[in-house]
């Protein structure tokens, strides 16, 4: 643990819930920071300095798709429209081009990235309840979400109409036992590629409440932003508008075989969020970072309709030291503006 960060005292009205954010550093978030049996701890009192997050965000893609779609892809995007022509291979450099594109800053593996592992460990079963969630109520409004359109006409463009948008969220069960033994709910949402998000539409402005902007960086940004909002917005809302959520209610099939269950108590009391941006997308470090501030630190100074909620804690992971102890900084920064 490397940083907690409450808000100023004088913000908080009687009976309010507490809300925290915390900033760790971790190898792994997807099986570090999960929920653990305390009993069988070697020290009981060791559980106070574990994470124990209840739930995931997972940086997913607009169809929820997880790894299944292509075997490996290249870091930073775009997206290519066609399979790799040349099948993968363990060693890295052997792959020189995918969907004839050439590699660029690298390739990953699904095992490489959060969403490969959350599908590998969620299995058949969470990629069952994600085939089954609902298009999403705007996905009209994107464009080329994460691939890079030939021309305005071309029939090969990815305009496939999305489960959960870039900039969207949506939840779903963690799935099969093994990533069950790690979390409650997973909340998926699509980042953008930062040098290829979808196409600025006024549509997609007004829906998503953004400043409109002309430079393509600054649109990623504030999609980025959005992930953020619009996770803790779904992360932290009680059951009873998760079940009147057009895309937060898995459809009733899966019901049938006692999956897509909504929670029985409030969501994400302990939300396990990863640096988003920062690793397939291909946002800078620095601008991730200040994304990630921005956003958790609007959260914690947000105190509307929080009376009858739980008390609530945005818990960050990142993997370098160096990443954490800048973050904390930037929210230290902040809050202390705020006060």
């Amino acid at each position: 643990l490397i940083a907690r960060f409450d808000p100023p005292p004088a913000a908080l009205p009687e009976h309010a819930s507490k809300k925290t954010i915390e900033v760790w550093t971790t190898t792994c978030i997807v099986t570090n920071f999960g929920m653990r049996d305390t009993d069988r701890l070697p020290h009981r009192e060791s559980a106070q300095h574990l994470p124990l997050c209840s739930t995931l965000i997972n940086p997913a893609n607009p169809n929820l798709t997880g790894p299944n779609t292509f075997p490996y892809f290249p870091r930073g995007g775009p997206q290519p429209l066609s399979q790799p022509i040349r099948p993968a291979h363990h060693i890295m450099g052997y792959v020189s081009q995918w969907g004839g594109m050439d590699v660029g800053s690298g390739m990953l593996f699904p095992a490489e990235a959060i969403d490969g592992l959350v599908h590998q460990l969620g299995g058949l079963r969470l990629r069952a309840e994600c085939a089954l969630v609902p298009t999403h109520h705007y996905a009209h409004a994107y464009r080329n979400q994460q691939s890079e359109p030939k021309d305005t006409n071309s029939s090969e463009n990815d305009d496939t109409p999305a489960k959960c948008p870039v900039g969207a969220a949506a939840m779903t069960s963690p799935g099969g036992d093994e990533l069950q033994k790690h979390y409650g709910t997973i909340i998926h949402t699509t980042p953008p590629f930062y040098n290829y998000p979808p196409s600025i539409t006024r549509d997609l402005i007004e829906i998503l409440g953004i400043e409109e902007v002309s430079d393509l960086h600054l649109w990623s940004r504030e999609l980025l932003r959005s992930c953020y909002r619009e996770s803790f917005k779904l992360a932290f809302a009680n059951k009873s508008s998760i079940e009147g959520g057009q895309n937060s209610l898995i459809p009733n099939p899966l019901r049938l075989f006692g999956l897509g269950k909504p929670p029985t108590e409030q969501l994400g009391t302990r939300l396990a969020v990863p640096l988003m941006g920062a690793g397939c997308r291909s946002f800078p470090k620095d601008v991730a970072l200040e994304v990630a501030a921005l956003e958790s630190a609007s959260w914690l100074s947000n105190i509307d309709c929080e009376q009858k909620m739980k008390d609530t804690t945005v818990v960050f992971g990142l993997l370098e030291k160096a990443d954490a102890e800048e973050l904390s900084t930037q929210l230290e920064k902040l809050l202390s503006d705020q006060a």
